[in-house]
């Protein structure tokens, strides 16, 4: 069963006044460069299922017979979505309100982007900066302790109400704070649930004023990992490196609860930026959090000193225990920490975190595991490993099938090697990873 919509497209979250005839003909060309994927980023947008959803195909196929159309009525402009299935919908017939605000949001970020022409790596950051300051999200007023919260999209249902507590007790405590996540559901939800009913306690937006639940998503991730309709401040950055340094910017510190291959993607890239030695004095809070009795982030650190030894010692902190402890924990802590400004300029990115990862056969082949380079270069080459993991699993899960049996050959130490692959497997068999078409590994190893 199939039915139509009509959208309508705010102009205060794209150009703040109305769309000029120059933008409706931007608009149009947008939506229809298939470079933008936009029927499947908008399906996934308008898709009330997104907890079953796992990469972008399920999405590709559900909504394959959709068609849009930019009509312009009275003033306003409206999208016209026809051959949309019902069963999307969560009466049938119309959008969650929250969603519409989201398909915006996503074109501001995605056809709307601001103009920026650099090619100098030291541009990068500036770039992003602008970026973001083009959504708004800057530009709210002083706000109190901000923390990004990385972790999985399927997750279990103790881990998923772990991190859900967490979020109400760091806002009972933090009543101003503020979280950014990956915006989509499994921990990506978690804190916002957990934030809200602490906010209703505390009188929060009364005392303190409306405060955002931020999400940071991603172009090429979006249609497979959907902003869950908790998220006021939705971002669609360009590339994964963009997003996560936008994340690192965009906090005053950060925590990570278990997850899969993006999971430990994300903690090696914050890793190398923290054991840059221009970073060292710069006061950044990196937190491993989880509930009594987990092993994830034991077996995790396992891994890393494998891999580094103790060259990583003094980057990060491991929490398991209770979510009202590390709350308490959080909250003093941050009592001296100057949290006036939302963005942070002091942080120095290397070039090799910044430099985007185009996952190929070829790219997977060269990449270097071995022990015969800087912590640093290895925590590059590892964060990569890992992206290509997610990339052929929940990105595109197409170019691997395209590879047939053949598998790239990823080279380096023996050690670090069998360490990976077993982490790998660790977490394809806890369901934290989307298994391939033929349940096949996406790699193979020296």
């Amino acid at each position: 069963m199939q039915t139509e919509l009509k959208i309508p497209i705010l102009p205060r979250k794209i150009v703040s006044q109305q769309f000029s005839e120059a933008d409706i003909e931007r608009l149009v060309l947008g939506l229809a460069d298939p470079d933008n994927r936009m029927v499947e980023i908008i399906g996934a947008l308008i898709n009330v299922h997104k907890n079953d959803v796992c990469d972008t195909r399920e999405i590709r196929v559900k909504f394959k017979d959709m068609q849009l159309e930019v009509v312009p009525s009275n003033g306003d402009v409206n999208l016209h979505c026809s051959r949309v299935p019902r069963d999307c919908l969560y009466d049938g017939r119309n959008v969650i309100w929250q969603s519409v605000e989201h398909i915006s949001a996503v074109i501001r970020d995605i056809i709307f982007s601001p103009k920026f022409d650099c090619g100098v790596d030291c541009c990068r950051s500036t770039k992003i900066k602008k970026f973001v300051e083009h959504s708004g999200l800057m530009y709210r007023g002083e706000r109190g302790l901000v923390m990004f919260t990385w972790g999985g999209h399927q997750v279990p249902i103790e881990e998923y109400n772990f991190a859900k507590e967490l979020g109400y007790w760091t806002a009972l405590f933090m009543p101003d704070m503020e979280n950014i996540t990956g915006c989509g559901v499994g921990v990506m939800k978690a804190p916002f649930k957990g934030a809200q009913v602490a906010y209703g306690k505390q009188n929060t937006f009364e005392r303190f004023g409306c405060r955002d639940f931020i999400g940071f998503s991603e172009k090429k991730i979006l249609a497979a990992e959907a902003p869950n309709e908790l998220v006021t401040q939705l971002l669609t950055f360009p590339t994964i490196e963009e997003r996560m340094e936008a994340f690192i910017r965009a906090s005053h510190r950060g925590k990570v609860h278990p997850g899969g291959a993006g999971t430990v993607e994300e903690i090696l890239t914050m890793l190398a930026l923290l054991s840059m030695p221009e970073n060292r004095e710069i006061p950044y809070e990196f937190d491993l959090v989880e509930q009594g009795g987990g092993v994830y982030f034991k077996e995790l650190v396992e891994y890393l000193n494998i891999c580094f030894g103790d060259a990583l010692n003094g980057l990060y902190n491991v929490h398991v225990g209770t979510a009202r402890t590390y709350a308490n924990y959080v909250a003093y802590q941050s009592q001296y920490l100057n949290t006036r400004y939302l963005w942070n300029d002091d942080l120095v990115f290397d070039p090799r975190i910044q430099e985007p990862f185009a996952v190929t056969f070829e790219s997977m082949e060269a990449l270097d595991l071995s022990r015969d380079q800087e912590p640093f270069s290895l925590l590059i080459n590892l964060r990569r490993f890992f992206s290509a993991v997610v990339h052929l699993t929940v990105k595109d899960p197409d170019m691997l099938d395209s590879w047939g049996d053949d598998r790239p050959l990823i080279k380096g130490d023996k050690k670090i090697l069998d360490a990976t692959d077993q982490l790998v497997r660790k977490l394809a068999l806890q369901g934290r990873i989307h298994p391939s078409k033929n349940n096949t590994s996406a790699y193979r190893i020296a």
